[in-house]
């Protein structure tokens, strides 16, 4: 990995961190959405498991108001707050079975999952991360997911 490389991913990382929560999730959001094509082939090596389809399953069923609140518990696991899903399926996921889980979450965006409003206008920091992203390749995208996830 060349320094341009590790530049990049520790810059997109960084500020990915310091956004709060809704623009972490409109920021995979907009990934998912961009990079939809190349996702399967990528986490080809997922076998769901039944815990896994059994997570998404739960998120469905949930209010559009308890699914960004169960989106949220899955980005900031440390977080002392109320649990309206079991965290620990999420957690124990290798990365390339988190990605599978972000890429279905993401398939289903204002079907069965909450959807990004129309009129939702990303932060200024969510923006730089977005334009950070979008100015690499496939592979430090899915590098950056890696690290973030």
């Amino acid at each position: 990995m060349t320094s341009t490389n590790i530049n990049f991913l520790e810059q997109a990382v960084s500020k990915f961190q310091t956004l709060d929560r809704d623009d972490q999730l409109l920021v995979l959001a907009l990934i998912y959405h961009e990079i939809a094509y190349e996702i399967p082939a990528i986490t080809s090596d997922c076998v769901p498991k039944d815990s896994d389809k059994k997570l998404l399953s739960q998120i469905q069923q949930l209010s559009t108001t308890q699914q960004i609140f169960a989106l949220r518990q899955l980005l900031r696991q440390d977080q002392e707050e109320e649990k309206i899903i079991s965290t620990e399926e999420y957690a124990s996921m290798s990365i390339g079975c988190k990605m599978s889980f972000w890429y279905h979450l993401a398939q289903n965006l204002g079907t069965t999952i909450v959807g990004i409003p129309d009129d939702y206008i990303p932060s200024e920091k969510a923006t730089e991360v977005l334009e950070l992203v979008n100015t690499t390749n496939v592979q430090e995208i899915v590098n950056f997911l890696e690290m973030v996830l």
